[in-house]
């Protein structure tokens, strides 16, 4: 439908430039400021060029904290990592290197300790026994000390060498005499009874050696007791242990000799 209302024609006028200065006029001060600041790029480029005379003296500074670390690195442990270095059961000084894990069952294994403990002191009794340790026994021949930290009192009796015995060789062999103590008493074989001081030394080693590895592997009901007897025998429980191959092969190449004894 047609409309008959006519529109009037709207009226345009020209803005002056005294009205541009009333527009600014109401921006607050800090609105022309913004309208009106430097760019960013030349405020970098200044604080750039201020810093630029004290360049090389920060370059030195950081030149030298890298190399700080880096020697320092080097004279703790060869530049092992500190998992490594802190390793379960493992050597703080750097000397032995890291060693693969195993998942393994215990199993008896009586010719260690035959029942008739008479048969203890027989060739293929001992022969068992000097099957799992290296030669030399853990004694090991250390060379370039300066690499290593907190290496203990080498042992006497090798010259300028410096020599060092293992914790598990050592726990081995008071295991071993204190099995052949009790096979001593046990079949009035009482010529090869460990002395007094010994023995209480190696009840006190193995019992701080148990403690330190702390084993808490789980382990159900036994399977081997004889009747009547409940609790554990600890044959179906599962260890995580290192890989006893490695660590064998490591004391047997760094052995300080190839003498065969437990």
């Amino acid at each position: 439908m047609a409309n008959n209302n006519q529109r009037e024609p709207k009226q345009y006028e020209s803005l002056r430039a005294d009205d541009n200065d009333d527009v600014l006029s109401d921006l607050d001060v800090f609105d022309k400021d913004y309208l009106q600041q430097p760019r960013p790029r030349r405020e970098r480029v200044l604080a750039a060029l201020q810093i630029q005379p004290y360049r090389w003296l920060l370059d030195i500074v950081l030149l030298l904290t890298v190399i700080g670390l880096l020697v320092e690195r080097q004279h703790r442990g060869g530049g092992q990592s500190a998992s490594h270095r802190y390793e379960g059961t493992g050597d703080l000084t750097g000397f032995a290197p890291p060693f693969n894990q195993q998942i393994k069952s215990f199993s008896p294994d009586p010719l260690y300790m035959p029942d008739n403990t008479s048969e203890f002191f027989t060739r293929e009794v001992k022969q068992k026994w000097l099957d799992i340790v290296p030669p030399g026994l853990g004694y090991l021949q250390i060379n370039n000390t300066e690499k290593y930290d907190d290496l203990p009192k080498p042992l006497v009796g090798y010259g300028e060498s410096f020599v060092a015995t293992t914790s598990m060789t050592h726990q081995l062999h008071c295991l071993y005499a204190i099995a052949e103590t009790y096979a001593a008493i046990t079949s009035n074989n009482t010529a090869v009874l460990m002395e007094t001081w010994h023995m209480n030394h190696c009840f006190d080693y193995l019992r701080q050696s148990i403690m330190c590895c702390g084993d808490v592997a789980l382990e159900g009901e036994q399977t081997t007791f004889p009747e009547g007897f409940d609790g554990s025998d600890g044959w179906d429980a599962k260890h995580v242990c290192k890989d006893y191959g490695e660590v064998y092969s490591y004391l047997e190449k760094n052995a300080v000799n190839n003498k065969t004894w437990i």
